[in-house]
């Protein structure tokens, strides 16, 4: 059994979370300070790796939440339609019922441009709205460990080292900013449907009146309209530090390749069948760019090697590893074997952990699992509440707890000597 238990390796991983926020800081998606994060990974891969190199893609990052707060303007103005229109129908305004028609029309397309978006581009991370945005290049950064014998195996572990825009209604409303972001987007259906329906039956009278109804749904979406007025304020454009979310994955994948590294002549630790692949992801608070950009390259030789991706995202607390078997939101199901495996690893080894999935957001493993790659991604902290630090400025380094960063990379190293043995 592989056992990590230098006091050293741990504080070199969270050295390493400090010293990217303190000389880098924030890493947003695209921009020059995450391509400084990836030099400096990459110069740490250099003294581990035997190779390491960039990957330049081309994306549009701020497509994925930039068009969050437009969404939300279509929406009220949609609403105001919608009333517009009521009230002619109803006789409450004296003025053409063409008008009604046509705001009511008008309010349908509307809304449906906002769900739309909602659900393609924010909820299931579809390329939607990219078009609308500025293109700006970033790079993934690789480093490749090789076995002392045939390979037989290919392992990626795997984080990201761009960090997000701060969630303004996180930070401002804290619990409350989770059940505002539901009743908004749940609204923001309603709306939608309820919307389409009216115009419909314009065209397709139904045998009984529906401007009760339509009256009652009326009244919901004014309570709709200033939720999705705080839309508007969403989140800021400016990132946050990011030690949680996500240098705490890339830490575990840097420590990964020392141990390995100081164990080179070690033939129990050492690889023997097992091709390493080290990877800090780019743009992935971008909606998973730079790993949906790595899939898309190498999708051939992921497939025809079986490649396993162990993925990394918000370390923090220990002894409450999630081992993610699904991503809710994106749909994407991780790979069940790989899931199981860790578990039991994990769980021989005394670290309390468990099978989970992501009920919100998304993770690079999911790039990985909708193409029916085997992946999985591991992280430790509490589901059950949202952290204060979640995607705000409280995100630094110490919220992140080195014995959590210790036991993720135990898992993995034992995880490695599974495979390697298999």
């Amino acid at each position: 059994m592989v056992m990590v238990g230098s006091t050293s390796l741990k504080n070199y991983m969270h050295k390493f979370i400090v010293d990217i926020c303190d000389e880098i800081g924030p890493r947003e998606s695209g921009c020059k300070e995450e391509e400084l994060a990836g030099n400096k990974i990459e110069e740490e891969l250099k003294k581990f790796c035997d190779k390491t190199h960039q990957e330049e893609y081309t994306s549009s990052p701020t497509a994925f939440l930039g068009f969050i707060r437009y969404g939300s303007l279509l929406i009220i103005f949609g609403i105001v339609l919608y009333w517009f229109s009521l009230l002619i129908s109803l006789g409450w305004l004296q003025i053409s019922t063409n008008l009604a028609l046509i705001s009511s029309v008008i309010a349908s397309i509307l809304s449906v441009i906002a769900v739309g978006y909602f659900i393609l581009e924010v909820m299931r991370y579809r390329e939607l709205v990219d078009f609308m945005f500025p293109k700006k290049r970033s790079k993934n950064v690789i480093g490749t460990i090789n076995p002392t014998d045939k390979v037989k195996h290919t392992i990626i572990f795997a984080g990201h080292h761009d960090s997000a825009y701060e969630f303004n209604i996180f930070y401002y409303l804290k619990n409350m900013g989770a059940a505002t972001i539901f009743i908004g987007y749940v609204g923001s259906i309603v709306f939608c449907v309820v919307s389409v329906l009216r115009t419909i039956s314009y065209f397709l009278p139904l045998p009984f009146d529906l401007r009760l109804v339509f009256l009652l749904f009326g009244i919901f979406f004014i309570f709709l309209a200033p939720i999705a007025g705080i839309y508007v304020f969403f989140h800021s454009y400016k990132p946050v530090l990011g030690a949680f979310d996500n240098l705490s994955a890339v830490a575990v994948v840097l420590g990964i390749g020392k141990y390995l590294s100081e164990n080179k002549n070690n033939a129990k630790i050492y690889p023997k069948h097992t091709r390493i692949h080290l990877i800090s992801f780019a743009g992935e608070e971008a909606g998973l760019r730079g790993s949906k950009r790595y899939v898309k390259a190498h999708y051939k030789e992921l497939k025809e090697k079986g490649t396993i991706l162990i993925n990394m995202d918000g370390i923090a607390a220990k002894d409450n590893i999630i081992i993610m078997n699904k991503e809710t939101l994106i749909g994407a199901k991780h790979n069940q074997e790989i899931c199981t495996s860790l578990l039991k690893i994990a769980q021989e080894q005394g670290i309390n952990a468990r099978l989970g999935a992501l009920p919100f957001g998304a993770t690079d493993a999911a790039a990985f699992s909708r193409k029916k790659l085997p992946a999985t991604t591991i992280s430790s902290q509490d589901f059950s509440r949202l952290p204060n630090f979640y995607h705000t400025r409280l995100d630094t380094p110490d919220v992140v707890d080195k014995e959590a960063l210790g036991q993720v990379l135990q898992i993995c190293l034992q995880y490695l000597n599974y495979v390697d043995n298999l």
